[in-house]
């Protein structure tokens, strides 16, 4: 794992998602990708939150699923995409007593 490189944005360093037109944490046209040392972190923290962003110029639509959400940009166009939270935006959810079914003589079989 060590010693791999990683795909970013030339003009900011950020994330290259690989088909992108448009750098989604700049607004930078992409051109040719610059290569990083590819370093690994363990980050505690509260959890991921879903946010949808869409595009106003093309239409274009995306998910984002991370604690901090930096991309404002259109990967398609270039158009402004701020994030909007999901209606759910938690993946995680604590599980409820009425979540948790008793288990009966017929789910043994």
């Amino acid at each position: 794992m060590f010693g791999q490189k990683r795909k970013v944005c030339a003009n900011c360093s950020s994330i290259y998602m690989e088909g992108d037109k448009y750098c989604r944490f700049c607004g930078a046209p992409m051109g040719k990708p610059k290569f990083i040392p590819e370093d690994f972190a363990c980050i505690y923290g509260p959890p991921p939150v879903r946010r949808v962003h869409n595009c106003a110029k093309c239409g274009y639509s995306w998910e984002t699923n991370s604690m901090i959400d930096r991309a404002m940009w259109c990967p398609k166009c270039g158009g402004s995409a701020p994030a909007v939270e999901a209606e759910d935006p938690f993946f995680y959810r604590p599980v409820e007593e009425t979540d948790i079914q008793p288990e009966t003589e017929d789910d043994a079989e």
